[in-house]
């Protein structure tokens, strides 16, 4: 038996309409003409793999496909009450050919229910006639009904991708279908109609036709439902060809809700249909607050690239969940959704899933809207692609970002908040779609913008300060984030920061993180400080976040101050990961995007520096700046030693060791522009230490001298510090300066 591959460019995976009219094809093929049938999607396309050729697959269509009888006796519009339209019920109802007498039986059963009720029902007489359906509806029509309403409890209940059980506003969709049957297929004698076969032509393969009828297309086709603020009822017309209705509700049969075994998030029916989640407004340009609301949620639908039978197809959907986070939990909304599609696969050969969410749009249409496409990666490729470590990380933020979720969608919560909620969760679903150092910076940045939204009040920050900064992050960030910028070294040097070296006061002062929130020195740093009325007022927090330089510059001097009261004798910031003096150098001259370099500084002060592992030290060609060197000696937080490059015993030429000392006045007088004086005060300082500066007379304007006292509150390597002494320093002098040097002895000769 020969196989022809049929390839169905009318069949695309958006919109929504395209991808349930594929499915539609495959049930229908599949169960009355070929059994053996098989399906895929290959390059946006669907591709049907049968024993019917092109004529006969036509002709199948066009002659014997009987529609399976989809009907709405519950709703207003379905054709069962007087005054609903009845030009699809009444010639299907009294047809007599074999094709449609699956559709007269189950018209037939719909007005028995209905009996002689005048207009639809309403509240619990609606949910008792959708009960009296299930008791008394034969198998063949069971599958509408799952995939339609849900019975749960005291109510019934129903899943987006068909509206409120089968319409959408005054849009019947069962009624609707029975029109566009009736329009290309003869009801009495089974035949199809004129224009029906360049119509099919053009709903399975993409051929231009002729006939397209201007009708109500509902919430299937979003960019052809009517115009602005006349969708909201459907009744703006569009051009629509009858056969892509038809096959598109044949489809969604395919799409059954499981209630027993799904409905435990949150009583959401959305979540309870096939690979549905709660919506997110993040991750397509039209978000907006609105869609925060929304609550009809999103739907991820797969695309296989293995041909599959339509019991293998069935298969995927009666399953039809997707798995987020190490803990292997059902995925709840969207971002757990983009986590499971990146990070662990799914089985049965899907290689994409197309995101459908169920927005108002056009005034207060009801849309099924594309939001892109997600790429799985499965099995070892997952791994290798490091998939699997990118959603742990999302682990570490997830009960923070749901809390900040949580408090964002209070009455009382700042309008900063939401957007700085919307901007972390897009940044999240886009670290999901591909885990780009650049996308893992942008969430950094957006957990910085939340963090700081949070305090931005302190009187209202007091309700939540439950929720706490950005919560500890893993060493792991870092890596995820690192792109090999300047603005990121600078950050983690910065973020790196804690207590000084001598362990004087250490635990007292903290981490850099503490000047810039009021924390609870009890929780380890890691909890809001609250007191009377909102956060606590902490003199300790000097970073304000509207200059990096000035924020440096007050944390430099904040620790000076802290050490003083502690009696430390090192300068109490010591970093564990260090700036290179190249990056040092281009912060000197202004040449690096500082708001950068500030917000991913916030966002790695919760990265476990204890964990981190001290990076390599890579060769670079370092341009060193002298005023750099002299101010950044006078204020090191260890001991420099300041022997050359392979001398190991000290000798000719080295530079006797820097012991730190604590002086203030070098840092004073650079906050004040001061820098002369302030280069004579180092010199001073760097003398007492025992080094012998070269420098004796600096010069330079306040801004730099302002920048200069910033540079303290960035880190870097002792060997760059030794680096920085041989700079700027002379060798130590010989013990007796000056004194002759006389050769020894000759030996003594012996006679001969």
């Amino acid at each position: 038996m020969s196989l022809h591959l049929h390839h169905l460019a009318g069949c695309t995976p958006e919109p929504i309409a395209g991808y349930l009219k594929a499915l539609g094809v495959l049930r229908a093929v599949a169960s009355q003409a070929d059994h053996r049938a098989r399906a895929r999607w290959n390059d946006g396309r669907f591709e049907l793999v049968t024993s019917l050729d092109r004529d006969s697959l036509g002709r199948f269509f066009l002659e014997a496909y009987a529609p399976s009888p989809i009907i709405a006796p519950w709703n207003g519009g379905s054709g069962f009450y007087p005054k609903d339209t009845k030009d699809g019920i009444e010639p299907l109802s009294s047809s007599t050919t074999g094709r449609f007498a699956a559709y007269r039986e189950a018209i037939a059963a719909g007005r028995a229910i209905v009996a002689a009720r005048a207009e639809s029902p309403k509240g619990e007489a609606k949910l008792e006639m959708i009960r009296a359906c299930r008791r008394a509806w034969p198998e063949s029509m069971l599958a509408w009904l799952d995939a339609a309403v849900v019975l749960t409890g005291e109510a019934a209940r129903y899943p987006a991708l068909l509206g409120t059980g089968g319409n959408d506003g005054r849009l019947d969709f069962t009624n609707n279908r029975m029109q566009r049957l009736v329009e290309l297929l003869d009801p009495a004698t089974g035949e199809p109609r004129s224009g029906a076969r360049p119509l099919l032509a053009a709903a399975l393969f993409g051929e231009p036709a002729p006939g397209l009828q201007r009708r109500a297309v509902g919430q299937f086709l979003p960019g052809n439902a009517g115009g602005p603020n006349q969708a909201s009822s459907y009744l703006g017309e569009s051009l629509v060809n009858p056969w892509d209705f038809v096959l598109l509700l044949e489809g969604a049969l395919l799409l059954p809700v499981a209630a027993v075994r799904r409905l435990e998030s949150g009583g959401l029916v959305q979540a309870a249909a096939p690979f549905a989640v709660r919506a997110r407004a993040g991750g397509y340009a039209s978000a907006c607050a609105v869609d925060e609301g929304n609550q009809r949620g999103e739907q991820w639908m797969p695309l296989w690239n293995g041909a599959a039978t339509l019991t293998e197809v069935r298969a995927l959907f009666a399953e039809g969940r997707l798995v987020a986070s190490a803990e292997k939990r059902q995925a709840i909304h969207a971002i757990d959704a983009a986590r499971a599609v990146a990070g662990l696969g799914v089985a049965r050969g899907v290689s994409e899933f197309v995101r459908f969410a169920y927005i108002e749009r056009n005034g207060q249409a009801n849309l099924a809207v594309p939001l892109g496409r997600w790429a799985v990666e499965a099995g070892e490729a997952s791994e290798r692609a490091g998939a699997p470590e990118h959603s742990r990380l999302l682990d570490e933020i997830d009960p923070w970002v749901e809390g900040l979720r949580s408090v964002g969608q209070g009455d009382s919560a700042p309008a900063s908040l939401g957007r700085a909620l919307r901007r972390v969760e897009a940044a999240m679903l886009a670290v999901c779609r591909q885990g780009s150092p650049e996308r893992w910076q942008r969430l950094l940045l957006a957990l910085a913008e939340a963090e700081e939204a949070i305090v931005a009040r302190p009187k209202a920050a007091a309700a939540v300060a439950w929720l706490g900064p950005i919560p500890p992050l893993s060493p792991e960030w870092m890596r995820a984030a690192d792109d090999g910028s300047t603005a990121l070294r600078l950050a983690a040097a910065i973020a790196s920061q804690t207590g000084p070296a001598d362990r004087i006061g250490a635990e007292e002062l903290g981490p850099i993180r503490a000047h810039c929130l009021p924390l609870d020195p009890r929780s380890g740093f890691r909890r809001l400080a609250v007191g009377e009325g909102g956060l606590a007022r902490d003199p300790r927090v000097v970073w304000a976040g509207r200059d990096l330089a000035d924020d440096l510059a007050a944390v430099a001097q904040r620790r000076m101050i802290e050490a003083a009261l502690h009696g430390a004798h090192a300068f109490p910031l010591r970093g564990r990961a260090y700036a290179p003096l190249d990056d040092v150098a281009l912060f000197l001259d202004g040449a690096v995007d500082e708001a950068r370099v500030a917000g991913l500084s916030r966002a790695l002060m919760a990265v476990d520096w204890k964990r981190a592992p001290r990076p390599p030290r890579q060769p670079r060609a370092a341009r060193p700046s002298v005023l750099h060197a002299l101010f950044r000696l006078a204020y090191t937080p260890d001991a420099v030693n300041g022997r050359p490059v392979g001398d190991r015993d000290g000798s000719t030429g080295s530079l006797s060791p820097l012991t730190p000392r604590l002086d203030p006045a070098p840092l004073r007088l650079l906050l004040a522009g001061r820098l002369h004086d302030a280069g004579a005060a180092a010199v001073r300082t760097l003398t007492a230490a025992g080094a012998r500066p070269k420098l004796r007379v600096v010069a330079g304007a306040p801004e730099l001298a302002h920048r200069l006292a910033a540079t303290l509150a960035i880190p870097i390597a002792p060997e760059d510090l030794a680096t920085l002494l041989r700079l700027i320093c002379k060798p130590a002098r010989p013990a007796v300066e000056d004194a002759p040097i006389t050769p020894p002895p000759a030996a003594p000769t012996m006679p001969e």
